[in-house]
C-alpha cells in the first residue's frame, strides 16, 4: 500500500499533464484549431514525457532543467504569437462587422438611386458610369408643401368656380379644392400662404449630402462621408472588387417588366468560420423584387 501510494504521488502530476496534452492535441486537430494552439498542446505533452523520465530516474536533473528552460522560452514565444493571433482575430471581426454594415448602406444607397432612375427613365441603369452620373448630376421630383387646408366647407362661389355646377356642399374643403383655389383669381385670404408644387431638386443633396438623418446614420455607425464614386467598390477590397450589376427584361403575359440584381462577395468570410463565400445582394432577376439579403437575415 505504501509503494502504491508513493507511486501515485510520484506520477500523478506527469499523468495529468499527459492526459491534458493528449486531450488538447486531439481537440486541436479534430476542430482545426490554430497552429499556436496545437503547438502549445504539443509542448504540454512533451513536458509530461520529460516529467515521466525525470521522476523515473531515466533523465538527470540537469538535463531536465535545460529542457525545462527551453520549454519556457518556447512557451513565451507561443504566448506572444497567441496574443497577436487573438488580437488579429478580434480586429478582423471588427472589420468584418464594419464591412458588412458599410456594404448594406452602400447597396441601400444604390437601390435608392436605381429606383429614382427607373421613375425618370423607365429602366434600370446597367452600368456604374450611368448610375453614378445620375446620382451626381441629375435631379428628382420633390413636393413643396406650405400651409394647411382650412377646416371649413367651400362657399357657394368657390364651388361654382371649381365645379361650375350646383352640387351640394356636404364635406370640408379637400386638398385638391384648396390647391385650385390657391392658384385662382378668387383665392380667399385663408389660402394666401397655401402652396403645393412639384419642383426639381438635386438628387445627391436631397438623399445623401444634405440629408440630416442620413448623415447622422453614417456618423453614428462610423461609416465615413458619402462618396458616389465609391459606391461601386466592395468595402475593404482596396477598390479592386466591384459590385456586379445585372439587369433583365421579363415577359409577363403581354407586358414586359424590368428587373435588377446587384451582388458581390464581401471579405472576412473566414472570421465567421465559413468555408463558403458570403454574398450580399439586393434584387432578383426573375421578378420585380428589390429586397436586400440583409433584410432576410
Amino acid at each position: 500500500m505504501l509503494n502504491i501510494g508513493l507511486l501515485l504521488k510520484k506520477y500523478s502530476v506527469p499523468t495529468l499533464f499527459l492526459i491534458l496534452g493528449l486531450a488538447l492535441l486531439i481537440t486541436g486537430f479534430s476542430s482545426e484549431q490554430s497552429l499556436t494552439f496545437n503547438a502549445a498542446s504539443f509542448l504540454i505533452l512533451i513536458t509530461a514525457l520529460i516529467s515521466f523520465l525525470n521522476v523515473s530516474g531515466k533523465l538527470s536533473t540537469l538535463i531536465t532543467r535545460i529542457i525545462g528552460l527551453g520549454s519556457l522560452i518556447i512557451s513565451i514565444i507561443i504566448l506572444y504569437l497567441s496574443f497577436y493571433s487573438v488580437s488579429d482575430t478580434m480586429n478582423d471581426q471588427k472589420n468584418y462587422e464594419l464591412c458588412k454594415e458599410l456594404s448594406r448602406l452602400n447597396l441601400s444607397d444604390l437601390r435608392t438611386a436605381q429606383k429614382a432612375y427607373f421613375e425618370r427613365y423607365n429602366s434600370y441603369a446597367q452600368d456604374w458610369g450611368t448610375i453614378i452620373n445620375f446620382i451626381k448630376s441629375d435631379s428628382a421630383n420633390s413636393v413643396v408643401s406650405e400651409g394647411s387646408v382650412p377646416s371649413r366647407k367651400i362657399t357657394e362661389s368657390e364651388r361654382n368656380f371649381i365645379y361650375r355646377d350646383n352640387r351640394p356642399i356636404d364635406e370640408n374643403m379637400t386638398e385638391l379644392e384648396a390647391y385650385k383655389l390657391s392658384i385662382s383669381r378668387i383665392c380667399p385670404d385663408d389660402l394666401k400662404d397655401f402652396k403645393r408644387d412639384t419642383v426639381k431638386v438635386s438628387f445627391i443633396k436631397t438623399n445623401f449630402t444634405e440629408n440630416k438623418s442620413y448623415l447622422k446614420e453614417r456618423l453614428d455607425n462610423n461609416l465615413g462621408e458619402f462618396n458616389a464614386d465609391d459606391l461601386k467598390y466592395i468595402p475593404f477590397t482596396n477598390k479592386k472588387n466591384q459590385w456586379n450589376i445585372k439587369t433583365n427584361k421579363v415577359l409577363m403575359g403581354l407586358d414586359s417588366i424590368y428587373t435588377l440584381r446587384v451582388e458581390g462577395e464581401i471579405p472576412f468570410t473566414k472570421v465567421k468560420g465559413q468555408k463558403t463565400k458570403e454574398i450580399i445582394y439586393f434584387g432578383k432577376l426573375e421578378i420585380n423584387d428589390l429586397s436586400g439579403s440583409w433584410e432576410e437575415e
